[in-house]
């Protein structure tokens, strides 16, 4: 069995961007977030005393490289370098080879892969083989499949094989399409691991072989939501188990709050307030206030939304809370129980959504011609009781509320 760390896009000498001025406290914990977040997952590996560490592109956020970015890197090398561990890297999009990677000299356990797709041994303290896999992009735009060049070496059959690639899989979105890939074709070339970078999102595209994302190590912007940090891979020829090790000292979080059920403001303020004292680190909230109720009519006011945000803004704002932006997306409230009596379009609406909710078998009866459509029902599936029901229940609600919004109904 072999141990190491795994870890892409790190960015070093990112900013954040965030659309509200932070205060200076803040301010000087996100710069240092990324540099933080690197030397912990470093402090994890030589704790655990791995066998190597991993790095998937992207060392650098800029093709001009910061000082501070490659004498950090260096630093860190070190340190693995005295618990003798070595660091294979390859670099990405936004940080390609280029003449200026010379400006600081690496330690000699750090291996950088060159612009062609190459290969690296290494023997672990174990005795264990491991063969490794990669390339560092030419130019910051780089398009080509490199699948192609990844070719096994057959002579080292019974030693570990490892890919290092930093590209895109077909099917994600978001990201440049950089050295574009699929799921098949890295699973053809007969690897026990590929370690992915370039996507920000952490997922594992496959178990078996283990096919990774890391994510980045720090959340820099509103869709970088979620703990951020490396993976910690055990990995045998029969298995390979995945720990996910969070490093990041910053957070980004999307927080929803309803005021349905809220009758008075100071109710929505001790909402936000409980909200804020139930996270346990730093972290930078976009807050999307939602639901319906009697609350909307006031805050649809631009006025008295613009005063909340305000007062939000100014009651949670601490070293620890920072709120990046408030979305008011309330809806008007649903008095569905006074419209079911009544003679209008809501009170049909909320009469008819009840007869459709006890008259589940002409429901499915409507249904099944697509169930059994033999285009058709390759595409779709069969939707539970409390599936239907839950669509239903959301037709209503969406139907309400627009009729209430233009006016009509009533």
């Amino acid at each position: 069995m072999i141990r190491f760390m795994h870890c892409a896009d790190l960015h070093l000498g990112r900013t954040f961007q965030t659309t509200a001025d932070m205060n200076e406290s803040f301010i000087k914990q996100a710069v240092e977030a990324t540099y933080h977040s690197f030397e912990g997952i470093i402090n994890e590996a030589i704790s655990r005393k791995v066998d190597f560490v991993l790095i998937s592109g992207d060392v650098y956020d800029q093709k001009k490289r910061s000082v501070r970015g490659q004498w950090f890197l260096k630093k860190q090398a070190r340190k693995l370098l005295d618990a003798s561990i070595p660091i294979f890297v390859i670099h990405g999009n936004h940080d390609p080879l280029t003449s200026v990677d010379t400006l600081i000299d690496m330690p000699e356990n750090v291996y950088i892969f060159p612009k062609d797709v190459s290969h690296k041994i290494h023997k672990t303290s174990d005795g264990e083989k491991v063969v490794i896999y990669g390339f560092s992009y030419p130019q910051s735009a780089y398009t080509e499949n490199p699948l192609p060049l990844y070719n096994k070496i057959e002579s080292e059959e019974s030693a570990y094989h490892i890919g290092l690639l930093h590209g895109q899989e077909k099917g994600q979105e978001g990201h440049d399409p950089y050295a574009p890939f699929t799921v098949k074709s890295l699973v053809e070339k007969e690897f026990d691991y590929w370690a992915l970078g370039h996507v920000h999102h952490r997922q594992v595209l496959k178990r078996q072989p283990a096919i990774v994302y890391p994510g980045n190590i720090q959340g820099s912007h509103r869709k970088e939501t979620g703990a951020k940090g490396a993976y910690y891979v055990e990995l045998s020829h029969s298995s390979c188990d995945l720990t996910f090790i969070e490093t990041s000292p910053i957070r980004w979080e999307q927080i929803l709050l309803s005021i349905t059920g809220l009758k008075k403001v100071d109710e929505l303020i001790e909402k936000v307030q409980d909200m804020a004292e139930q996270l346990t680190q730093r972290t930078i909230i976009i807050l999307t206030i939602e639901g319906n109720g009697i609350l909307h009519e006031q805050l649809s006011h631009q006025k008295n939304g613009e005063e909340l945000k305000t007062l939000i803004y100014e009651e949670m704002a601490n070293e620890n809370v920072w709120i990046d932006r408030i979305r008011i997306e309330t809806k008007p409230e649903l008095q569905k129980e006074l419209w079911r009596k009544q003679d209008h379009l809501l009170g049909d609406v909320v009469r008819l959504r009840e007869e459709m909710k006890t008259e589940q078998n002409e429901i499915e009866e409507i249904l099944s011609p697509l169930y059994t459509h033999r285009k058709i029902r390759s595409y779709i599936d069969t939707l539970t009781k409390e599936e239907q029901q839950d669509i239903i229940d959301k037709a209503e609600t969406m139907i309400l509320t627009t009729l209430l919004e233009e006016g009509e109904g009533l």
